[in-house]
């Protein structure tokens, strides 16, 4: 099942969600470049680059950078995001390092500690 990149939501709802996916018990490192949609919900530490959408799951501790389509971030990041469109720091979310996006939006009781920019030329 192809995922609908249009559609609004976290990659986690869809159901059949058939892209990358690191689970709560995952600890990795490494290099991850991918077409597809990525859901990390374990440990990362590495840089992660897609075309599609990165979602960072409550559990998640990433330590590195991301680059994506649109990112939300509810766990924890450590370092810089860069975002095509949307970047999204939920409640239960971390960001401390950089963040670089179209949109950047930072829900109420988000911790952020980052240097920010954003804007349609970014």
């Amino acid at each position: 099942m192809m995922i609908d990149k249009t559609k609004k939501g976290h990659i986690s709802d869809l159901v059949g969600f058939s892209g990358f996916y690191i689970g709560t018990e995952v600890i990795a490192t490494g290099d991850i470049k991918s077409e597809e949609d990525i859901f990390i919900d374990g440990s990362y530490k590495g840089t992660v680059k897609t075309a599609g959408a990165v979602e960072i799951g409550k559990n998640a501790n990433v330590i590195g950078s991301v680059e994506a389509r649109s990112i939300t971030i509810e766990g924890q990041v450590k370092g810089a995001v860069r975002a095509l469109d949307d970047i999204t720091v939920a409640s239960c979310g971390e960001l401390t390092g950089s963040a670089e996006g179209k949109n950047i939006n930072i829900d109420l009781g988000a911790l952020v500690k980052a240097r920010i920019t954003s804007g349609k030329n970014v």
